[in-house]
């Protein structure tokens, strides 16, 4: 078979399908895909034709369109009928602010944007984990906990996952309350509690089998995830994990040199 220039230039980048990996082959690819598009593919590029991509990567037809399909989910792809496969103009990253107070719903709606959180009231309830646990003083860490988990999402598009374990007061309201919006934060608020001082601890890693079925990802991801710890006047209210899909968030905080 006789491959074009595009598919010679992808056939010299491509990464071969593992197939001792857990991931599925058609996730591979479109992590491969994904990545070389970031690399600096042209918008509006032509990808090479689904049989030779199925002969690059040494994969079926049908898997190359799992892949591509998964592609133009991400807004990364534009499939045109008849025509082919083009690199799309990325959407922009949601941003989420750090150095903020104020909901990330909030900002985001101010923008225009869908955002919601969804209370995952279905699921089993976990234990804190000991990355939070250590963090706190021996006798925090024996205190009941409520835990409460969350989906994220903007413009219809899972972005996170927040778990949050309430302790002490913040419980005992939280377990006869209904979530406003999916909030934790604003619900409390509505009740007269509310979070003064939050210390953060960030990093990064890949995705569980469980979030990635939360946050639709095919099995493959990197999580930015903040870990954090609430209090009010030296009281515990919260520790939570919240895990940002790092596909589709970025981060922005900002510093002030001194004077």
């Amino acid at each position: 078979m006789t491959i074009d220039t595009s598919a010679r230039s992808l056939a010299s980048q491509a990464a071969p399908v593992d197939r001792s990996s857990p991931l599925p082959a058609w996730a591979q690819v479109h992590r491969d895909l994904r990545g070389l598009i970031d690399q600096g593919m042209p918008v509006g590029m032509q990808l090479p034709t689904e049989n030779e991509m199925a002969s690059i990567y040494g994969i079926s037809r049908i898997t190359v369109r799992q892949a591509l399909a998964a592609l133009a989910e991400d807004g990364y792809v534009e499939r045109r009928q008849g025509t082919g496969t083009f690199v799309a103009d990325r959407p922009r990253l949601i941003q989420h602010d750090f150095g903020l107070m104020t909901p990330w719903r909030d900002r985001f709606r101010a923008a225009g944007e869908d955002a919601v959180s969804m209370h995952l009231r279905d699921l089993p309830a976990e234990p804190e984990p000991y990355e939070l646990t250590r963090e706190l003083p021996v006798e925090e860490r024996e205190l009941p906990r409520l835990h409460l988990k969350r989906l994220h999402l903007v413009n219809g598009r899972p972005i996170g996952i927040t778990d949050s374990w309430l302790v002490g007061r913040s419980a005992g309201l939280l377990a006869e309350l209904p979530l406003i919006e999916g909030s934790v934060s604003t619900t409390l608020a509505s009740v007269g509690v509310q979070v003064v001082d939050t210390n953060h601890f960030l990093e990064v890693r890949t995705v569980t089998s469980a979030e990635a079925r939360l946050l639709q990802t095919g099995g493959e991801g990197t999580l930015f995830v903040d870990w954090s710890i609430g209090r009010s006047g030296g009281e515990l209210i919260e520790t939570s994990r919240t895990a940002w899909l790092g596909s589709r968030v970025r981060f922005h905080y900002a510093t002030t040199a001194p004077s």
